[in-house]
C-alpha cells in the first residue's frame, strides 16, 4: 500500500470507535492497567518523591462480567475512553497485592518484581456503572469522531519519537493496526461531534500479532542505531540491559463495541 492507500485504511478500521476498547487477552488487559497509572499527575509526583502510596484501582462489573477502566479524555469528563475485558471474576479479594492470583496467575515472577513495588496493592470493588442514566439529549456528550492525526511509516520511529509505554493493535485479513490515541479530543464548534485523534501504524507484515512486548534498546557507544525486538514475556535481566532498554505492551482490540 502507498501512503494514501495506508490512510485511507486506517481510516476505514479506524470508523467504528465509540469510547470503547475492549482486550479480551486479561494478561495483556492487567499489564496496561498497571502502566496506565505511572502517567499523569501521578507520575510527576513519583519523580518528585511525593504522593503515590502504589495503589491501582480495577473495578468489576458483575452484570457485564468484566473488568474495566475509564480514562479521561482531555480536562472532560464528557470524553472518556473506557477500555474493558470480559472475564468470569479471577478472585472476590477487595484488596490484592503482589501474591494475589490476579498476578501470579498472569505475570512471570520477573514482571512482578519490577512492576509491583513492595507495597503495592490493586483495589478490586465490584462496580455496576451507572453513569448513562445520568445522559439525556440535552446533557450527552458529544460524540467522538475518529480522525487519523499521523501516520507513521516506520513503527520503531512511531515507539521511539512518541517514547510510548503501549500500543493498541486491530487486527485484520487485509493488514493490522497499530494505534496510539491523543488524549486530547478537539471539540468542534460547528459540529455536534468531537475529533478523537490516532497516531497510527499500517503493519502489512502483521509481525505484532501474537507477541506482548516490543523491547527499545540503544546501541553501544560506537553507535546510534535504536534496535527493536518482540518479545512475549520479560525474563531476567541484568541493570544495565534493563537501563538501556524501553519496553512497549501490544495490546490487541478485539472489538470497539460498546459492553
Amino acid at each position: 500500500m502507498d501512503y494514501s492507500e495506508k490512510y485511507t485504511y486506517a481510516v476505514e478500521m479506524l470508523s467504528s470507535f465509540k469510547n470503547y476498547l475492549e482486550v479480551k487477552d486479561f494478561r495483556k488487559f492487567l499489564l496496561l492497567i498497571l502502566n496506565l497509572e505511572s502517567m499523569g499527575p501521578e507520575a510527576m509526583l513519583k519523580q518528585l518523591g511525593m504522593g503515590s502510596k502504589g495503589k491501582t484501582i480495577l473495578p468489576y462489573n458483575p452484570e457485564k462480567k468484566m473488568y474495566f477502566t475509564k480514562v479521561m479524555s482531555g480536562f472532560s469528563l464528557n470524553h472518556q475512553l473506557t477500555i474493558y475485558s470480559p472475564i468470569e471474576r479471577i478472585n472476590t479479594k477487595f484488596v490484592n497485592k503482589s501474591d494475589s492470583e490476579l498476578f501470579t496467575k498472569y505475570l512471570t515472577e520477573f514482571e512482578r518484581k519490577k512492576l509491583l513495588p513492595g507495597k503495592f496493592m490493586l483495589i478490586n470493588p465490584e462496580v455496576i456503572d451507572q453513569s448513562h442514566k445520568a445522559l439525556s439529549e440535552k446533557n450527552s456528550p458529544k460524540i467522538s469522531t475518529p480522525g487519523i492525526e499521523s501516520l507513521y511509516l516506520n513503527l520503531r520511529e512511531l515507539i521511539a519519537t512518541q517514547n510510548i509505554k503501549f500500543i493498541f493493535l486491530l487486527e485484520a485479513d487485509k493488514a493490522d493496526i497499530a494505534f496510539i490515541m491523543n488524549m486530547n479530543v478537539e471539540p468542534s464548534h460547528d459540529s455536534e461531534n468531537s475529533i478523537q485523534y490516532f497516531d497510527v501504524y499500517v503493519d502489512e507484515k502483521k509481525e505484532m500479532r501474537d507477541h506482548t512486548f516490543i523491547r527499545m534498546k540503544n546501541g553501544d557507544s560506537d553507535s546510534d542505531e535504536i534496535t527493536m525486538e518482540f518479545l512475549d514475556e520479560i525474563k531476567d535481566m541484568s541493570h544495565s540491559d534493563l537501563f538501556d532498554s524501553h519496553f512497549t505492551i501490544i495490546v490487541p482490540i478485539s472489538s470497539m463495541d460498546m459492553p
